[in-house]
């Protein structure tokens, strides 16, 4: 068996960062060759920007100087305080040699040392669009005790393929059932009077969609925290497009949706949040957030041409709805969940 360190990975270490991303992409590339490209923004900025509600630790499997496998560890420190998310990848031509294992136990003594009694991951699964994606990682995740807990599919969008007169329809539509309220579109931070109301709706996420077993709990999200976020994406350059749905009457953010657009990617972005206040649904407004935002995209970015999303699979709901406006099934991604002695 080789043997190897588990360091820290220090961003003023160039040569250390260079190895421990190159790690990642090979991971990457190997596991789910026709996803969403790899893109080094978000672990390069992990290295250098915190959040006010938690924290990401970045560790490396190293042999000298050589990254043979990756964790990233997160840690809420508002929220979920008993739970440790966590990412591991190997490389492809460094695993069977007890790296995973040796990361996965570093992982877990760091949880317990935080005080956390639970750890979960996302892993990806072949699915009807994508039988390529690999199953290493949930083979070796249930290996080690984990339980699948979350059942969820990958859909993407191919923007070039959308029958935009068939969208035309469904928005016209849909609005025949949305009197009384207005569409409000924003990018980054949302406007002054929508940020409670939109801190609101992000809380909701945590109890309205569907979890399966997966032990997340209730989060407090106020405006602070909400803000703050946005201050990570635009130190991470990510574009952050939104649309809010408001009640005219009241003035109440009814639903909102979001795209994250990561720095330096022009092909594929990301459909993040969308959620409808209960109050305000069956006034097809999930159907006006999503075609308004998706529209936007290509405002801001022509080049665009991918839209990547994530449901649980008992969502019927919003994957009627993702249909409609153009996505198609490419693979699984479920949450693997554990419970630490």
């Amino acid at each position: 068996m080789t043997h190897y360190d588990i360091v820290r990975v220090e961003p003023s270490d160039h040569a250390l960062v260079r190895s421990w991303l190159d790690a990642q992409q090979a991971a990457h590339e190997h596991d789910t060759p026709h996803q969403r490209p790899w893109n080094p923004m978000r672990p390069l900025s992990s290295l250098v920007t915190s959040s006010a509600d938690g924290r990401n630790e970045q560790w490396a499997a190293v042999v000298d100087g050589r990254v043979l496998g990756s964790l990233s560890l997160s840690l809420s420190d508002l929220d979920n305080t008993h739970l440790a998310g966590f990412d591991l990848s190997v490389r492809p031509g460094e695993r069977r040699r007890g790296v995973g294992s040796a990361l996965l136990r570093h992982a877990e003594q760091r949880a317990a040392e935080e005080g956390r009694d639970t750890m979960s991951v996302w892993l990806a699964a072949p699915g009807p669009g994508d039988p390529t994606v690999g199953e290493v990682g949930s083979v070796f995740a249930v290996g080690k005790g984990f339980k699948r807990s979350l059942e969820c599919a990958v859909r993407v969008c191919d923007l070039d393929a959308v029958d935009e007169d068939a969208l035309d329809r469904l928005w016209e539509d849909a609005w025949t059932r949305a009197e009384g309220f207005e569409v409000v579109a924003f990018v980054g931070a949302p406007p002054e009077d929508l940020v409670d109301g939109m801190a609101y709706l992000h809380a909701r996420m945590y109890t309205d969609m569907p979890l399966g077993e997966w032990d997340l709990q209730e989060a407090v999200v106020d405006r602070d925290r909400l803000l703050d976020w946005e201050r990570r994406r635009r130190l991470r350059g990510e574009l952050h497009l939104q649309v809010a749905v408001r009640h005219k009457e009241s003035g109440a953010v009814a639903g909102f949706t979001e795209i994250i657009v990561e720095g330096g990617e022009e092909r594929h972005c990301v459909q993040g949040d969308t959620i409808v206040d209960p109050r305000f649904r069956g006034h097809r407004l999930g159907t006006i957030l999503k075609i308004a935002n998706q529209r936007r995209v290509r405002e801001w970015r022509p080049r665009m041409r991918y839209v990547w999303t994530g449901n649980a699979v008992s969502n019927e709901h919003m994957i009627s709805i993702n249909e409609a406006v153009g996505y198609r099934i490419s693979c699984l991604e479920n949450v693997y969940q554990k419970k630490l002695a």
